[in-house]
């Protein structure tokens, strides 16, 4: 079909160059179905259920099962086999509970990847419309520009200095151009997947879904990206770290107990009570768990995450570079309004050399229509002055200017930068030259208004009665018309955002393509910086070796007419710094600096480019957003370490009834298969509550954390074992001894596996490790700040988690079966109230705690 016509190629789809009727649009989307890829085929339901009996602490469970069910082989009368029973229950109950949790943060990804849907802008029935990529048909006839993902392999019907990336498709990141059909260029398509870096093209879609080149490739490479990054692997390593430390732990004492003579059931017991209670069985699923809440958080606030592992390296971010427009400022352009009206020459600057339709355009060129429009008509002087060639805006250039026909000969019209505008002019309005004192004084006078804050625009023009043979001719020797400003307001809140990021030990640099003066003035109203003279322009980027710079960087700084190279200098220096950088854009060009960047943020209205090339994508463009998400990624730090220190509290408690036994004859006050109940049930829905815990007000108060920081500080480990475990074990083995004295033991007397009193001696000791664990998870709510400034109410799922705690421990101590399995029995009522005042006695211990801390500082 390559050698068709464009008559030809039309015929063949069955379309029109005013593309397709929305009823015949409508019956190929029902007949061909929609422009997708097909999904990769998941894993099935069986496999990934099976990875949750399989894993490295389900295979833990598995072997410590079935030394229960050896230790009660070798001797029956030591009663073990239930506790065998009881493990198996556990293993099926963790199983199903990770694999339901795996499910609803897959759903939960899925959900946050369909809320931008790539929309595409089609002719149909002759008019323009926005659709959504997927309703794409064959014979539809797409419009793309600079910064758009092509949707689907299309011919070009028509096309003005088009260039692709075709990276995806070919590996190559140097864009290749293509033109129109019937053309001499080589190349007339355009392939789905792949990006226009420049230029616009009208094409008619010939290939949907996987018919495309990029489908057909998609189908035979893709693959699921995990997401899982560091902050993940470290868990699984500390995981398997403190499981080697418990068979350690374990396997000596067998040795031991077998040199001693100890009963071989008995050193077993001991085994598996210490593997048990060391093992972290629900510290993976918390970290997930922790990582899609947060996700979902951004979400509804505006920030949209590619993948979980982008949230860690939000939570460390040390310096954010971000763009002025609709991120520091609304993205509302308005003309101010001069004194005196525009004259002639000036409409017909601001009404020709501008791209905008009345409805769509640039932000800049819509608001300079909207302010010609008081003037005249724009279609009018359109159609008196037809379009020849259109020189579109380029970055370098800082200019964009366009060729009309006139009843006289050609006129141009150029706007751009105002220093790169005033040198390419040799007079000015009158028609008077253009000397070194004239160019000084229309400099000065720029300077004057851009210090409002204005974003200043010079507009100029050249008659010849000669056709323009390049750019380069056309926009030589150009006459001076005068300066436009532009008003774009702060948005509301970026003051007190700008200064939560002071607060927080995060350094900000503006960088725009504005002139300095206007640069400098926004940065100061925005609080970025404290003075113009933290301004740098480009040529003073240019001029400045890399270890200047990166000295430069070490400050809140504001970047002036940076190009899209020196943006990425920029970050690159930052990295090498050991700055952990987030960044935001928005244009074709920022896609480098997005992919260097630790945290690239793509603007919601920013080009797919942009979006393709970020971790991030922020729907509403504003820079109170980015700030919400870094809080919500040191969040999700924090809520890790609070469940860790929560579940190794428990460790100690759980550890400390098998020394004892072991070491001095003490009854066992906490056999294995409460100490199960207390892992893989109570302590799991108050855990996870942990992870989901909202940021707080301190949060963003302090310095961001290194990268290279562990999660198990000394001081985790301090608190953990040498503070809050030892509230707990005192507490369980106080009421365990206590109610035996009570009731008239002594010590030495052996008491039997199933006597009534030592049944319910230990499920006394139970209740109290359960109850001093709602204690802990309250006080690890927190680290150093006092529950009443966290607030009681603030995480209502750490209160859903208690109360799931207390049914799940009134199951095990009354329900006939169940109790049965984890031998378990009630005690007296007046000693409810005893274990009830652990949680009160925890909590005001830790608050003083916390007070001391603070007190030090």
């Amino acid at each position: 079909m390559k050698t068709l016509r464009r008559s030809e190629i039309l015929s063949v789809l069955e379309t029109a160059e005013e593309g397709l009727a929305e009823a015949e649009a409508a019956l190929r989307l029902a007949e061909y179905g929609p422009n997708l890829l097909p999904r990769i085929r998941p894993r099935s339901v069986l496999l990934k259920l099976l990875d949750q009996f399989t894993h490295f602490f389900a295979l833990l469970l598995w072997m410590a099962a079935g030394i229960s069910f050896l230790s009660a082989a070798l001797d029956p009368s030591s009663g073990i086999e239930a506790i065998g029973w009881a493990i198996l229950v556990v293993i099926v109950l963790n199983g199903l509970g990770g694999f339901y949790q795996e499910y609803r943060t897959e759903r939960s990804l899925e959900a946050l990847r369909n809320i931008l849907p790539q929309r595409v802008n089609v002719l149909r029935e002759g008019k323009r419309r926005t659709i959504c990529a997927d309703e794409l048909v064959i014979g539809d006839v797409v419009l793309v520009g600079e910064g758009d993902k092509v949707p689907a392999d299309l011919y070009i019907l028509s096309a003005f200095d088009v260039w692709v990336n075709e990276s995806t498709l070919t590996g190559e990141s140097v864009p290749v151009s293509a033109d129109a059909v019937e053309t001499p260029h080589p190349r007339h398509t355009l392939y789905s997947g792949t990006f226009v870096v420049k230029g616009e093209a009208q094409g008619v879609v010939y290939a949907v879904g996987k018919e495309t080149r990029y489908g057909k490739i998609a189908m035979m490479t893709q693959e699921v990206d995990s997401g899982i990054g560091h902050l993940q692997k470290e868990i699984s390593h500390i995981s398997k770290v403190i499981a080697a430390v418990s068979f350690a732990i374990a396997g000596s004492f067998i040795v031991i107990a077998g040199m001693e003579g100890f009963e071989l059931w008995k050193s077993f017991l001991f085994a598996l009570g210490v593997l048990v209670a060391m093992i972290p069985e629900g510290l993976l699923p918390t970290v997930t768990l922790a990582l899609a809440f947060a996700a979902r958080r951004m979400a509804s606030k505006g920030f949209l995450v590619n993948t979980l592992s982008v949230i860690e390296n939000l939570g460390a971010v040390t310096v954010i570079a971000t763009d002025k427009t609709g991120t520091i400022t609304r993205n509302t352009m308005e003309v101010v309004t001069p004194r005196f009206p525009p004259s002639e020459e000036m409409l017909d600057a601001i009404m020709l050399c501008n791209r905008a339709d009345g409805e769509r355009g640039d932000p800049v060129d819509l608001a300079l229509l909207r302010y010609a429009q008081r003037y005249d008509d724009p279609a009018r002087r359109r159609d008196d002055k037809p379009l020849l060639a259109e020189y579109p805006f380029d970055y370098h250039l800082k200019r964009m200017g366009t060729l009309h026909q006139t009843p006289q000969g050609y006129e141009v019209f150029v706007k751009g930068a105002p220093e790169i505008i005033i040198a390419l002019c040799d007079t000015d309005g009158s028609g008077m030259p253009l000397d070194a004192s004239s160019r000084e004084r229309l400099s000065t006078e720029h300077d004057a208004i851009a210090s409002g804050g204005y974003r200043v625009i010079a507009l100029a023009r050249k008659r010849s009665s000669a056709l323009p043979r390049s750019r380069e001719e056309a926009e030589r020797g150009l006459c001076f018309i005068g300066f436009i400003a532009l008003v774009d307001p702060l948005r509301e809140d970026i003051i007190e955002a700008v200064a939560k990021c002071h607060r927080a030990g995060i350094r900000l640099l503006m960088i725009t393509g504005d002139h300095p003066v206007t640069a400098g003035s926004i940065g100061v109203q925005a609080g970025i910086i404290d003075s113009v003279e933290d301004v740098l322009s480009s040529e003073q980027i240019e001029s400045i070796p890399p270890e200047g710079l990166k000295r430069l960087l070490k400050k809140n700084r504001v970047f002036a007419r940076v190009s899209p190279e020196q943006k990425l200098r920029i970050v690159t220096l930052l990295k090498e710094m050991g700055e952990t950088v987030a960044v935001t854009g928005d244009g074709v060009n920022d896609a480098p600096a997005l992919k260097k960047a630790d945290v690239g943020i793509a603007m919601g209205s920013g080009t797919d480019v942009a979006k393709q090339s970020a971790d991030a994508v922020l729907v509403d463009d504003h820079f109170a957003t980015i700030v919400k998400g870094i809080e919500e990624g040191r969040a999700v730090y924090e809520n890790i370490r609070r469940f860790i220190t929560y579940m190794l509290a428990s460790n100690l408690p759980e550890a400390v009834p098998y020394i004892l036994y072991f070491w001095i004859g003490a009854p066992l006050a906490l056999p294995v298969a409460l100490v199960l109940a207390i892992d893989l049930g109570t302590d799991i829905m108050p855990g996870l509550a942990l992870g989901a815990e909202p940021p707080h007000k301190s949060l963003m108060r302090k310095g961001p954390r290194s990268r290279k920081e562990p999660i198990l500080t000394p001081g985790v480990y301090l608190r953990a074992f040498g503070f809050l475990g030892i509230l707990g074990s005192v507490a369980s083995m106080g009421f365990f001894f206590g109610y035996l004295y009570a009731h008239g033991w002594e010590w030495g007397t052996t008491l039997s596996w199933n006597d009534p009193l030592y049944l319910q001696a230990t499920t006394l000791a139970f209740a109290a490790i359960v109850f001093a664990q709602i204690g802990n998870g309250l006080s690890c709510r927190s680290e150093r700040d006092s529950l009443r400034s966290v607030g009681w109410g603030s995480n209502p799922y750490y209160w859903g988690g208690v109360a799931s705690e207390l049914v799940i421990l009134g199951v095990i101590v009354w329900m006939p079966g169940v109790s049965g399995i984890f031998a378990t029995a009630p005690f007296e009522p007046a000693y409810w109230a005893g274990v009830a005042m652990i949680v009160p006695l925890v909590v005001a211990v830790e608050e003083v705690r916390k007070a001391v801390v603070r007190y030090r500082g």
